[in-house]
């Protein structure tokens, strides 16, 4: 289990907004906007499709994550499997490559909720002991609400922190072997989005134009 842990904070910790405008002419991502290097900042300062590309591939770091030591070891307990989540995400928001800052984790926690979705979906065997036709839906209704409320509010850390806490509440109803996961990260992943909120009390906030 500590190699798995090692491996996934390691994978988490890839800081792909930095990387990729690094190698794409745009300069450190770090030194302009919010200083962030997630995929937000990254579509406001490097374009469309830099920032969708981060999006996905931070996605992809918390899914493939669960998917590969999955594969490899074959998890039977969600304890252990949502441990590996926290380790990837935790890689994403203290990546070790960047002294130990990073990213605000949102799009690597979402997914981790993809993998729980899918493989409660595809009948994971930890999905067991749960109402998997309810934990497989987590994913849409997460996304779904981190989108509408992006859509009405124009603010990206409202919809990330209030989707989440969704996901949340909703864990407590259908997965409650994970929820404290849900809280402790959901926790960290708000106060990271401390500035963002402060921004939007002052009406300071940059608004995510369509």
């Amino acid at each position: 289990m500590p190699l798995e842990i090692i491996f996934a904070f390691l994978l988490g910790s890839i800081p792909t907004g930095y990387l990729l405008t690094e190698f794409s002419g745009h300069g450190d991502i770090r030194k302009v906007g919010s200083g962030n290097i997630g995929a937000t900042n990254v579509l406001r300062h490097s374009g469309k499709l830099l920032g969708l590309f981060t999006l996905l591939i931070d996605i992809g770091k918390g899914f493939l994550a669960l998917v590969w030591l999955d594969d490899i070891r074959g998890y039977n307990s969600s304890e252990e499997i949502f441990i590996l989540g926290s380790s990837v995400v935790l890689g994403h928001i203290f990546s070790p490559w960047l002294k130990f800052k990073g990213g605000k984790g949102v799009a690597t926690m979402l997914g981790v909720i993809l993998f729980t979705s899918m493989a409660c979906f595809d009948g994971h065997p930890y999905c067991s002991s749960l109402r998997s036709h309810f934990v497989s839906n987590i994913f849409f209704i997460t996304i779904f609400s981190w989108l509408m409320i992006i859509f009405i509010t124009r603010y990206v850390a409202l919809g990330s922190v209030i989707s989440l806490t969704i996901a949340t509440i909703y864990s407590f109803f259908y997965i409650q072997s994970a929820f404290l996961f849900f809280v402790l990260m959901t926790l960290l992943i708000t106060y990271k989005h401390k500035d963002n909120f402060e921004r939007i009390k002052n009406k300071t906030e940059n608004k995510i134009s369509f």
